[in-house]
């Protein structure tokens, strides 16, 4: 008897392994930790985050005919599993929009790509608040077995980007090497990952977008993503980025604006088409055409309004400035974004409302007033001086 129960736990182990990386669905692997799997040391590099994800739930083991477990740090995550990792990190902040399952709602299409049993209820959610869509699953499992697919390190980034709930910026300037190999609409929340530590690229710069995501390193994923949303406090470090250089050229069909940096680098700053240009405080009704080149300037912007509450479009704004100088406007909004910065909406002379960032950093003469006139000074998108 005790030959047959091990002869089918390894049958059970083989299947669960060529299934793609399915991990076992056992309340007795929730609450582990690291030291609890035989294949990680304390010495490698992702000890602490798998440490951390497997306490929280958000990562478990594999069984082994042995009795003990293994993570494989090593092996590549599924569509299904990113899915999974994802409504486990947010579930174990408190940040999921609802706990009820809507698989039910979704099981014709779950048929029809053959989504695994066990990752419905993750997928389900994906789809129900639009995490993913109905045209990702036709790539989740494989045609013929069943098995789920590997998901590229491109897709994991926009499905985490949207899990996290933050505001898009206006424009985006990404380091990696390989930048044009990303997909467009990938870009944008690649960003976001970018700014808020979640993903950051490899040592040489590149960000490898059709690659596959390691266990290991969804776990750091899934770590920062439980991190920042727990937190959830508005930093101007990761909301708000600045440049200063000269503006080399102009591309006004692709919205791009080539600069040099005032220490030599090079940088390409990509804007969204919905973006207004506010050049010395004032609105360029005609976009990017105009823009003067060869000439210092500082180009920047923030993501400081919250686009998925149906704000307008024309919220999103990115500075060019050329010249530092004292302006007056009409406050017409204060919105506080934390305990030590808000978002001003100033109007000027010419009836323009322009966005600008007061933080602690901000030296304020008077308190601003909703209503009241101001005099400010500004350094792109933030105010240096206020009375």
């Amino acid at each position: 008897m005790r030959k047959r129960t091990s002869w089918l736990l390894i049958l059970f182990m083989t299947m669960t392994f060529a299934a793609g990386g399915q991990w076992l669905q056992n309340p007795y692997t929730y609450g582990m930790s690291a030291a609890d799997f035989t294949d990680v040391k304390t010495s490698y590099w992702g000890y602490p985050y798998i440490d951390f994800s497997a306490n929280k739930g958000i990562i478990n083991g594999y069984l082994t005919p042995k009795g003990t477990y293994q993570f494989l740090p090593e092996t590549q995550v599924t569509r299904e599993e990113a899915m999974s990792m994802l409504y486990r990190a947010l579930a174990a902040a408190g940040k999921l929009e609802s706990q009820e399952d809507f698989s039910a709602d979704y099981q014709q299409l779950f048929t029809a790509h053959k989504i695994a049993g066990w990752a419905q209820k993750y997928v389900a959610y994906g789809l129900k608040y639009n995490l993913v869509t109905e045209a990702e699953l036709l790539d989740f499992t494989d045609d013929e077995s069943g098995y789920g697919k590997l998901a590229p390190r491109e897709q994991a980034a926009v499905w985490t980007g949207k899990a996290m709930k933050k505001s898009l910026a206006p424009a985006y300037s990404l380091i990696y090497s390989d930048k044009d190999d990303i997909s467009s609409g990938a870009l944008p929340y690649i960003d976001l990952l970018y700014r808020q530590g979640i993903m950051q690229g490899d040592d040489t710069k590149m960000f490898h977008p059709a690659n596959g995501i390691k266990r290991a390193e969804f776990a750091a994923i899934a770590n920062r993503v439980f991190e920042a949303a727990k937190t959830d406090d508005y930093q101007v470090e990761k909301e708000v980025q600045s440049y200063r250089g000269t503006i080399v050229s102009v591309d006004s069909i692709n919205n791009l604006i080539m600069m040099t940096q005032s220490d030599g680098t090079a940088r390409v700053i990509q804007i969204n088409a919905k973006t207004q240009i506010v050049i010395d405080g004032k609105l360029n009704y005609n976009g990017l055409k105009g823009m003067k080149t060869g000439v210092s300037s500082v180009v920047a912007w923030g993501a400081f309004l919250d686009q998925s509450a149906g704000q307008s479009a024309n919220a999103l704004q990115l500075h060019v400035i050329t010249k530092t100088e004292s302006r007056v406007g009409l406050i017409t909004a204060i919105e506080k974004v934390n305990g030590t910065t808000s978002v001003l909406t100033v109007k000027n002379a010419d009836g323009d409302e322009i966005h600008y960032v007061v933080d602690r950093n901000s030296q304020i003469l008077n308190t601003p007033v909703k209503g009241k006139e101001v005099t400010f000074i500004c350094d792109g998108v933030k105010i240096l001086e206020i009375k």
